[in-house]
Order: structure tokens, then C-alpha cells, then sequence
């Protein structure tokens, strides 16, 4: 969580404070060994992946994530939302992992937001970016969840050649999932529909277990897509995802475990977080894409986008980011890199928080 305070315009007192709440906020030695080694357990690749990036990233001091136990939390809610399905050369996914009971100061500026900039109840949504409205708030929005909203956003961005991240990469593996989760009594899915549910699922479960303790409640919402299309297969979801935890969180109890997709009666609070990742995964698939597609010429990127993309590129006073990108290795491996966005030019109106870990 580093920004430099030249000019920052805030007296000392104020930064100590937020030195001071930073710190408080941030979890202190971490324990990233969430996969235990055991006789009878057999880790996915995608797994065995996001453990050994947060070591590598640790190690360099980049990794900073969210004690979601401060505060008086109790519950760990993850929003995840995703792109690319449609169009372009990848599979993005965003997970929000944040502490439920603390969000009401950024829901309510979120709020205020909204008020300030004639919003109503209109969500902050990619594929609305070229609204004017939008476009004057979404700035606010981000600052917001960066000063407000004690998280962790992590982004995986998976090359379409990639087919599968749970097995050899050819549409046979493909199959074998879906029987897998027939044989398991979670529902009949097509191929791709079951690839996307286990990469969403365990991810998920991963950062359930990483960051939530015994005594807890879990939540889990969804972007409404082919995962969670109908009742019934949100419920398989929910189902495998309770699965995946027990494997993960070895032996923690939950004392309440749930998960919903967007509800039909609108929730902004909900939505506002919600939000937060479907804005990332798309911003960084568009991205991405054009700049294939440029072949190393200059392009544009989508209205908004721009200011996403500056957001990615540090840590917030209480939200941290991580984004990885899965693509295809040397003899049917997969290749992984840490994504760094870097702004050409820094403000000088940023606040620098020392945070020790």
C-alpha cells in the first residue's frame, strides 16, 4: 500500500492515522501454506498455481492481504465476476474477498456518489462505461474502495489456448469433468460450462481458506452467467464450493456457509460490490486484447477504462490487488506471470503508507 505524500495535502496527525489504521488492517506474517500436504490429497494445478505466486509475491514484499478478522468482523464475502466468454484471447476472472461487516462506510459513500453524480440506481457496469454519469463517478467509485473497503481483489487472467487448467490441455480432460461432476451428484454441465465452474469454484474455496477463520460466516455471490444460469445449478455450485472449502480450510468450521447470485430485488450494497469486479475483469480482458491486436502500436482502450486500469496499478489504503495471468508453457505446461500495470506518470497529490508485514 505505498503512494508518496508530496503534496498530499493532509497534516501529519492525519497520515499517522492512517499509518496506524493500514497497519491494523493488514495481516501481519501471513500463513499463505493453505494446501497441506497429505496422503489422501491430491491438489489441482490451479491451486498448487495461486499458492506459489503468493509466496513468490511475499518474498518480493508485494503481497500485502486483508486481516479479515479486524475490526470485529464476522463475516468473509466474496463477490466474483468474469469476461471474455464472448469475445477476445482471454478468460478473466475477478474475485473480491472483503470483510462484510466493515463495508458500510464505503457502501455509504458509494451512496453519496451516486447522489453526487445523478446515478440513481444505476450499477457501475463495464459495458455502461461510455455513459457521461459513469464515466464523471467512477473515478469517486475506486477511491472509495481503495480508502474504505478492507479487501483483497484478485484477477486470473487464463490464455483461451489454455482449455483446461485441471488436467492435460485437450478437450478429452474437458469430458472427464463433466463426468466427474455427474458421478459426484453435482448436476450434467457442458464442457466449457464445468471447466469455468471449477476455476471459479476453487479459486474461491482458495481464498475462502486463506483469508477466513474458524467461527466465520461465508458468503458468496456470483455474476449471473452459465454457472449459476438456474436455481438448480447455482445450487451444484454452491454444493461443489462447499466441498472445495472442507478440502482447503482443513478442518475449520464455518458457522454459517451461503451464497446467492444478484437478487431480483435489486440490492445496491450488494451491486456496488459486485461491481467492483466485473468493472476489473473486464477492463483488464479489453486491455489485453487490444494490445494483441496492436501488435505493439499505440490504441485506445474503452472510456473508463483508463481509470481502472491506473487503480490496478497500486494498492489502496485498505484494499489490495493481485493479478496473474495462466497461459500456455513448454511441453503442455502452463506458464504463470504476475501482471504489473505502472503508470507513465505519477501525481503528486499521493500518500505514501508504510506498511510493515
Amino acid at each position: 500500500m505505498t503512494d508518496r505524500n508530496d503534496q498530499a495535502g493532509i497534516s501529519s496527525e492525519q497520515l499517522r492515522t492512517l499509518i496506524e489504521l493500514a497497519n491494523n488492517s493488514a495481516w501481519k506474517n501471513p500463513d499463505l501454506d493453505v494446501l497441506k500436504p497429505g496422503p489422501d490429497i491430491e491438489y489441482n494445478e490451479l491451486a498448487q498455481i495461486l499458492q506459489d505466486l503468493m509466496r513468490k509475491s511475499h518474498r518480493r514484499g508485494k503481497l500485502i492481504l486483508p486481516d479479515l478478522t479486524a475490526h470485529g468482523n464476522e463475516t468473509v464475502a466474496v463477490f466474483s465476476d468474469y469476461a471474455g466468454e464472448s469475445s477476445g484471447d482471454h478468460h478473466t476472472y475477478s474475485f473480491l474477498a472483503c470483510g462484510w461487516n466493515s463495508c458500510g462506510a464505503f457502501l455509504g459513500k458509494v451512496a453519496e456518489i451516486r447522489k453526487q453524480f445523478g446515478m440513481g440506481e444505476k450499477e457501475f457496469a463495464f459495458k455502461d462505461f461510455r455513459m457521461g454519469q459513469m464515466q464523471r463517478a467512477l473515478p469517486e467509485y475506486l477511491k472509495a474502495a481503495d480508502m474504505l473497503l478492507h479487501g483483497f481483489l484478485l484477477t486470473i487472467v487464463v490464455d483461451k489456448r489454455l482449455m483446461t487448467v485441471f488436467g492435460p490441455n485437450e478437450k478429452a480432460t474437458l469430458r472427464q469433468l463433466v463426468g466427474v461432476l455427474e458421478t459426484a451428484g453435482l448436476g450434467i454441465w457442458k464442457p466449457d460450462s464445468a471447466e469455468k465452474l471449477l476455476r471459479v469454484v476453487h479459486t474461491v474455496a482458495f481464498l475462502v481458506a486463506l483469508l477466513a477463520r474458524s467461527g466465520q460466516k461465508v458468503f458468496w455471490m456470483s455474476d449471473n452467467d452459465t454457472i449459476c444460469a438456474n436455481e438448480g445449478l447455482h445450487r451444484h455450485a454452491l454444493d461443489l464450493l462447499a466441498r472445495a472449502v472442507g478440502v482447503y480450510s482443513q478442518g475449520r468450521k464455518f458457522s454459517e456457509f451461503g451464497g446467492a447470485a444478484p437478487f431480483k430485488d435489486r440490492s445496491l450494497g450488494h451491486l456496488d460490490l459486485l461491481s467492483l469486479a466485473d468493472i476489473t475483469a473486464s477492463s483488464v480482458e479489453h486491455y489485453l486484447t487490444l494490445r494483441s491486436a496492436a501488435g505493439g502500436n499505440d490504441f485506445e482502450v474503452k472510456a473508463g477504462s483508463p481509470s481502472v486500469l491506473q487503480w490496478l496499478a497500486h494498492d489502496g489504503l485498505l484494499l489490495s490487488k493481485m493479478n496473474i495471468v495462466l497461459r500456455p508453457g513448454d511441453n503442455g505446461g502452463i506458464e504463470t506471470a504476475n501482471i504489473e500495470f505502472n503508470l507513465t506518470e505519477v501525481p503528486d497529490n499521493i500518500i505514501e503508507i508504510p506498511v510493515m508485514i
